[in-house]
């Protein structure tokens, strides 16, 4: 036969019985039972953060627990002290539980009209739907923050043990390899390939290369005449530039350059032609 969930309340429940002033002391009454029940003593109230080591531990709630309107009260479990937060707000209560130790917490919050409708009785009288309440009691106030601690340092062991591996006793581990177009020996960018590797895209990466910059690109080959690449000459221009039966208007002299001769350059100085008169001085 299964043992009673509700075991020791009623106790617990005679011995503040006549401290309830209200439907809050009766949720932190219910909590107190449920956290004993769990390992936890209580060491008295306030909300100091330290361990004498001489505190007296107790199953009963301290003397004046619910003397103001928030509640502030000191537990142990395993040595380590824990501190519960209760605070009336809008109708409900807002429950924290903090682990001093590292100041993890934890925290529900409790309708106080839907959850406690009388202040005495019997725990169906008081509290319809104790058992939801004891539930969430568990799980969202007690085990989250008493489990936390064994999964933190879960945690910790395996990023320590992950993190002191060498990456070479990996037997898993694939080696890096290496970037496509580079020698073993350049691993720099910067840097000129072997003697035997022709030198093709230097200059995309140095605008300073003696070629010039390879970013610059004329299509018309400047490095054969500079001062006349054709642009504008349509026997200049290169192969291609003017699809086959495409309309094209010459943007140049008919004919071109005759053939291994420059154009003369235009001279500013150039007398005007006999009897010209731009009237500009009238």
């Amino acid at each position: 036969m299964a043992s009673d969930p509700l075991f020791g309340w009623d106790l617990t429940f005679r011995t503040v019985e006549r401290d309830i002033k209200r439907k809050s002391d009766v949720i932190v009454a219910f909590i107190h039972w449920n956290l004993t029940k769990r390992g936890f003593r209580s060491i008295g109230i306030g909300d100091e953060r330290t361990l004498s080591g001489d505190e007296e531990k107790s199953e009963l709630l301290p003397t004046g627990w619910n003397d103001k309107e928030n509640y502030t009260l000191r537990y142990v479990l395993e040595e380590k002290l824990y501190i519960l937060h209760g605070l009336n707000t809008d109708g409900n209560l807002i429950v924290n539980l903090m682990r001093s130790e590292d100041l993890a917490v934890s925290n529900i919050a409790v309708k106080l009209e839907d959850s406690v409708k009388e202040t005495s009785g019997t725990i169906d009288k008081m509290m319809p739907n104790h058992k939801e309440l004891m539930f969430n009691i568990k799980r969202d106030l007690i085990d989250t923050i008493t489990e936390r601690s064994t999964t933190t340092a879960e945690t910790q062991t395996a990023r320590s043990n992950s993190s002191n591996r060498r990456p070479s006793d990996d037997p898993l581990r694939i080696p890096p390899r290496p970037l496509p177009g580079l020698h073993p020996d350049t691993p720099d960018l910067w840097d000129l390939p072997p003697a035997g590797m022709p030198n093709i895209g230097r200059s995309d990466l140095d605008p300073f290369a003696p070629s010039g910059g390879g970013m610059l690109f004329n299509p018309f080959n400047p490095r054969g005449n500079p001062e006349n690449p054709g642009l504008g000459i349509p026997g200049g221009l290169p192969r291609g530039a003017v699809p086959p039966g495409a309309r094209f208007d010459p943007f140049g002299p008919p004919g071109g350059p005759m053939p291994g001769r420059r154009p003369p350059p235009p001279d500013a100085d150039h007398l005007p032609p006999p009897g010209f008169n731009d009237n500009m001085f009238m």
